[in-house]
């Protein structure tokens, strides 16, 4: 589960690797999607594969 400093750390982290991508709207979008599934239990799926280190990192 994720509290407001982990998701913190982990949309920075996002941010200092991915903010000049073109699809950054796109990684973003998928990291809290992620964050969500995360949250709930279920399988993160078909993420975007960029994000799912992240998340695995950051979830508690």
């Amino acid at each position: 589960m994720f509290n407001k400093q982990s998701l913190d750390n982990m949309f920075d982290e996002l941010r200092d690797e991915y903010e000049l991508e073109p699809d950054w709207e796109d990684i973003q979008r998928a990291a809290h999607l992620g964050v969500a599934r995360s949250d709930a239990g279920v399988g993160l799926g078909d993420l975007d594969s960029r994000v799912v280190p992240y998340i695995e990192k950051h979830s508690s």
